[in-house]
């Protein structure tokens, strides 16, 4: 896989701008996206030894093509690596680490409306002063999304709280109704739990807890059966490689029956890669359509085929 790694913030002159190929080893696939940006910072520092980049200072960023996220691009971590962050010969940006807001005064007041959280003076809070999400956060299958606004769906935390706001008004020091009510649920779902936990038998001086008093009665076991599918024709079988798997005639098989992929797919909060490729799609149909990257023989899925 190779990468085009950049350097061209705005901010800094564009006669210390900088682009890189750098062909990564194959070692490096599953190792930190670190030892990309240590490898383009060195050899930028080099070149430009008298505006050198702070390696603690940088993070890589790539484009982002989900059509659930918020951002174009997105900030890798430590964790990622270059086999499910890159796509072949993609460009992969240096750019500085977002720096942190600032604290306002000790006496400031954080916003509870949905969406907001910003510190506020009350001495200049006014009927226009927040944009807040009237109802609350849905989380569902590594997905998030304001109920209020379904349309906008993201994947991390940072880019919930950069989907716009669909209502406008003061800001508030009280939750939300629904929040308030979420809350008390809660802590009386709490309550409810520690008074099962105190009733329960403590354990004895031994440090053992008594046995139990129910009586528990094993259910019948039931076999599950394997779904199987149909059975193939005389002379017909499956081929087991990946983005092939299709039915094939024994008899007319050769060297190069079979378009498949060389590595198994890989699914990673909605996107599906095929990691031998440098292919990610989102849409399944998508990514089912990638060509494969080898031509071969079909090979026999691990079942006997009809001879």
């Amino acid at each position: 896989m190779k990468v085009f790694v950049i350097f061209d913030e705005a901010s800094a002159p564009a006669a210390v701008h900088h682009k890189l190929a750098i062909t990564l080893p194959p070692k490096w696939m599953d190792q930190s996206v670190d030892k990309v940006k240590g490898a383009f910072i060195g050899a930028y520092n080099k070149k430009f030894a008298d505006s050198p980049l702070v390696a603690d200072e940088m993070l890589l960023q790539v484009p982002d093509n989900s059509p659930f996220t918020h951002a174009d691009t997105r900030l890798l971590r430590t964790t990622d690596t270059p086999e499910k962050a890159f796509e072949d010969k993609a460009e992969v940006r240096v750019v500085h680490r977002p720096v942190a807001t600032a604290a306002r005064d000790n006496g400031a007041t954080v916003c509870k409306n949905y969406g907001c959280q910003c510190e506020f003076d009350e001495s200049n809070n006014h009927e226009a002063a927040c944009r807040y999400h009237r109802s609350a956060p849905m989380f569902h299958d590594t997905r998030k999304w304001w109920s209020c606004c379904e349309a906008t769906k993201v994947y991390s935390f940072d880019e919930l709280y950069l989907v716009p706001g669909c209502q406008i008004g003061p800001h508030s020091s009280r939750p939300p109704p629904e929040e308030q009510k979420r809350t008390a649920a809660l802590a009386d779902a709490t309550k409810q739990a520690l008074k099962l936990h105190e009733g329960v038998a403590k354990p004895t001086a031994t440090g053992r807890a008594p046995p139990p008093k129910q009586v528990f009665t094993p259910s019948a076991s039931t076999e599950r059966k394997r779904a199987l599918r149909p059975p193939l024709a005389a002379g017909r079988a499956r081929c087991k490689h990946y983005g092939c798997q299709n039915e094939f005639v024994i008899a007319y098989n050769h060297a190069t029956a079979c378009t498949y992929h060389a590595a198994a797919p890989y699914f990673h909060e909605g996107s599906k890669q095929w990691p031998c490729c440098g292919v990610k799609k989102w849409d399944f149909d998508e990514f089912l359509a990638v060509p494969g990257c080898k031509r071969g023989w079909h090979e026999v899925e691990d079942e006997e085929a009809t001879e």
